[in-house]
């Protein structure tokens, strides 16, 4: 997965669905990355640490590391 991530590649990564992100994002239970393309949402990899911790899972900054040499490729 690349990072900055959209808002989708960050609900595939976290195991959930788009549309269950955008709603604890507009709920207030997740803080958002901020829109910087179009509207768009671009998570980086604090937000989506943030994002799974909320989300309860394990393991995240694990597998972002693990995947560092695929960052900005």
């Amino acid at each position: 997965m690349q990072i900055p991530a959209s808002t989708g590649q960050a609900a595939r990564f976290l195991g959930v669905t788009e549309p269950r992100l955008n709603d604890l994002v507009r709920r207030g239970k997740i803080i958002p990355a901020p829109s910087v393309y179009s509207g768009r949402r671009l998570w980086d990899r604090q937000h989506l640490i943030s994002a799974a911790t909320i989300l309860g899972i394990d393991g995240v900054e694990d597998r972002l590391d693990g995947q560092h040499d695929e960052v900005g490729s």
